[in-house]
């Protein structure tokens, strides 16, 4: 019975990942994908995605945690730190796992895949629970910020929501290791709107919409690279790249409404 229930679940992720080929092959009229983009070529472009994450994390977050002593800020608190932790852990968990793939270490990859999938509902839990604290904070102190505060609930837990989704999904489609890896990089990217905002607010820009248009323009740009490099894009970038950028801006038309306004007012109470 178990290796019945591994063969049909195995089989299943399978008939899913066929079906966003037929279904992307019907709709741009092209025959379903077979042909892999060369492998030295692509662990190439998954590792230069890594570092870039981890890059921008690093520079995103050095005046407000990495560097703040400098800057003279106050001193974070223990939540603070265990959030930074948590949240950075993953993109060096991506990273390292992109260097195992390159130095063609399956075993070690496939190893800590599972400690990832785990670690994964860590980065959810920190990662909602911080914003919901934050906006219940600005609430209870009727600050003048709370609307504000509340538009990034809505935002970052849709990123959490979004985050959760790609990664399980990564972790069905492990036999199809380019529907794998590229659910992990939309997962990751859900992560990366944090950083740009900081460093856009170091720039002037404080307006929500412009920050997620740009970091919708950093979402495109690395799909683009992967479709100049491949000759045609890849349905798990065509539908889950639409899909998060989509689905984020329509967080946040729905989280300027009365509606969420006064919901999330009751809700972080």
């Amino acid at each position: 019975m178990p290796d019945q229930a591994r063969d049909f679940g195995n089989l299943s992720a399978v008939s899913i990942e066929c079906g966003l080929d037929f279904l992307y092959a019907k709709i741009c009229r092209l025959k379903p994908l077979d042909r892999p983009l060369s492998r030295n070529s692509e662990r190439q472009y998954f590792l230069w995605v890594a570092v870039f994450a981890l890059t921008l994390v690093i520079v995103g977050f050095a005046r407000t945690y990495f560097l703040h002593r400098f800057f003279k800020t106050p001193d974070l608190s223990l939540f603070i730190h265990t959030h930074a932790v948590i949240m950075m852990g993953w993109i060096v968990l991506f990273v390292i796992q992109t260097l195992f793939v390159r130095w063609r270490r399956m075993d070690w990859h496939r190893t800590l895949g599972y400690v990832g999938a785990g670690y994964a509902v860590l980065v959810v839990t920190m990662g909602s629970s911080a914003t919901f604290i934050a906006a219940r904070r600005e609430v209870r102190a009727a600050s003048a910020e709370q609307g504000a505060f509340l538009t990034v609930l809505c935002l970052e837990l849709t990123q959490m929501a979004m985050f959760a989704c790609l990664v399980a999904l990564s972790v069905y489609s492990k036999h199809r290791p380019a529907y794998h890896k590229r659910f992990m990089i939309l997962a990751t990217l859900c992560m990366l709107p944090n950083p740009i905002v900081r460093l856009l607010i170091l720039l002037g820009v404080t307006e929500n919409l412009t920050m997620l248009t740009v970091w919708a323009v950093f979402v495109a740009i690395i799909v683009a690279i992967d479709v100049v490099k491949r000759g045609e894009v890849h349905p798990a970038f065509a539908f889950g790249g639409s899909a998060i950028i989509g689905l984020l801006y329509s967080a946040y038309f729905v989280s300027i409404t009365p509606l969420w306004q006064a919901l999330a007012t009751r809700a972080v109470r």
